[in-house]
């Protein structure tokens, strides 16, 4: 029996050029973290529906990121009310630029922790290079010798091990992080009408 698999490539409806970003939201629980005393404006999104968001970001290429819109389908009793659709709409934005904020602090520290850890791994090293070097001065060239000689030299490219994940691999991570959160921060949030869903089905990819 052949199982059906979901598309691994979202297709995201398109609406004079834009693409939309659709989220069916049927009530507050849904949308907002209940455990945030913040004003509705100013509170954190629910982890499901900030994640879903999130993620349908990451799927698109920066120049169809330029493009896109967030538009929360709200039902008809939470759409009717023109301040809670205005309240839902900025706080789209304020979660996300609070994110941007905090990822940026996370970006500085860790920027400022990889350069101690490459300080420290280059002087070690080159302790490690002198060791070795004066080892195979100071004693009798065999093999055991040799070895304890090559051992310092290997330690001490080890120790550059950290930094060097960090620059190449680590950095790169956090930046794309930063450029999905930039996106977020500056894309367009609307509220349109939705329909009444079941409570359970609070995200639908459109």
């Amino acid at each position: 029996m052949t199982i059906p698999i979901k598309s691994r490539t979202p297709a995201y409806a398109q609406e004079n050029g834009s693409i939309l970003i659709d989220v069916h939201i049927s009530s507050m629980d849904q949308f907002y973290n209940l455990l945030d005393p913040s004003p509705e404006e100013e509170k954190d999104l629910d982890e499901e529906t900030e994640t879903y968001i999130r993620n349908a970001v990451e799927d698109l290429t920066p120049d169809e990121r330029k493009r896109a819109r967030i538009v929360l389908y709200l039902s008809p009793h939470l759409y009717q009310n023109s301040s809670t659709r205005k309240n839902m709409e900025r706080a789209v934005t304020a979660n996300f630029a609070y994110r941007l904020y905090h990822e940026n602090r996370k970006y500085a520290f860790a920027l400022e922790r990889g350069r101690r850890y490459l300080l420290r791994g280059l002087i070690f090293l080159v302790l490690c290079l002198v060791i070795s070097s004066v080892f195979t001065r100071i004693f009798e060239e065999n093999d055991v010798n040799l070895a304890l000689a090559q051992s310092f030299v290997i330690i001490g490219w080890v120790a550059l091990w950290k930094p060097v994940e960090f620059y190449l691999y680590d950095r790169r991570d956090l930046l794309d992080d930063l450029a999905v959160l930039e996106a977020l921060t500056a894309m367009p949030v609307e509220s349109r009408k939705g329909t009444t869903v079941p409570e359970n089905e609070t995200l639908v990819l459109m």
